[in-house]
């Protein structure tokens, strides 16, 4: 009897012992796995997407006292990269320094982009584009009634302040124009109903927004369409993620429907091709 009982004893310190080590394995993997877990979360890349300091409505508006205002596109990129599952924040750059941005800012993705507005010094990027999000159209615009105005007779233009006029870069050259610039597109429409500038150098829907500000009809300003005009587009890119770009270009197809209840949302309408 003194046996059977000096063996179960043994038998339950051997249990105890093994129950114990068990215990502390579970706790140890825990341990491991909420350490990996942690570590995991301090790794998460934060996609630091670079846009415009201005007010360019209903297209963005990342100017300093709107910073929060929903736009188009923070709420298109905002749905791409939740959908992604990627950490991201918008950061709001200076216009004048917008083709230095890849150089000197530490950014991974530009919106809006299109190779037009690339310098000779930019052009030696190797920029990644999406496949276009929006069509709109560059152009002059001008009072209904002056819709007919020759290129020539063109002496003062309007345009935002670090905006590139492609369009009229022969004219800014020869000093054959003055360009009027302004950080707001309030003050430009302004400047056009009150005759202190020719024509601005804005697009249409920006145009439109600020008219319906003021209560003044759509036709109020409108293309001249006797002074060339292109058609071009908004473009997502970056430099060091092309393969996000692709996903983008992935999320565009696969939810059209839901980009044109976006378009409608706020107003935008795009150009259709100029024949």
């Amino acid at each position: 009897m003194q046996v059977n009982k000096m063996g179960n004893q043994v038998t339950r310190t051997i249990n105890i012992r093994a129950l114990n080590a068990f215990a502390l394995s579970a706790i140890l993997m825990c341990f491991f796995i909420d350490s990996a877990q942690a570590k995991s979360k301090l790794l998460v890349k934060e996609y630091i997407i670079g846009v415009e300091d201005v007010s360019y409505y209903p297209f963005y508006d990342f100017s300093a006292e709107k910073l929060d205002q929903k736009s188009f596109t923070k709420e298109l990129l905002s749905a791409f990269f939740d959908h992604r599952g990627y950490k991201f924040q918008f950061v709001s750059l200076p216009v004048k320094r917008f083709d230095k941005w890849y150089v000197e800012e530490n950014i991974d993705f530009k919106f809006p982009d299109n190779e037009r507005w690339r310098t000779v010094e930019g052009q030696k990027l190797n920029v990644t584009y999406s496949q276009p999000v929006l069509y709109l159209i560059a152009g002059s615009f001008v009072l209904k009634k002056n819709k007919n105005l020759p290129r020539h007779a063109i002496k003062r233009l309007g345009t935002m302040f670090g905006f590139y006029p492609t369009l009229w870069i022969d004219r800014v050259q020869n000093n054959s124009i003055e360009l009027v610039e302004s950080h707001s597109t309030f003050s430009l429409v302004k400047h056009l109903l009150y005759g202190n500038v020719d024509a601005i150098n804005i697009e249409k829907n920006v145009i439109d927004y600020t008219l319906k500000l003021m209560g003044k009809e759509e036709d109020t300003i409108v293309l001249n369409k006797h002074i060339k005009h292109e058609r071009y587009a908004f473009h997502f890119s970056s430099i060091l993620h092309p393969e996000i770009i692709q996903e983008f270009n992935q999320f565009l197809n696969t939810n059209s429907q839901q980009i044109a209840e976006m378009k409608h949302k706020y107003g935008i309408v795009e150009s259709p091709p100029i024949l």
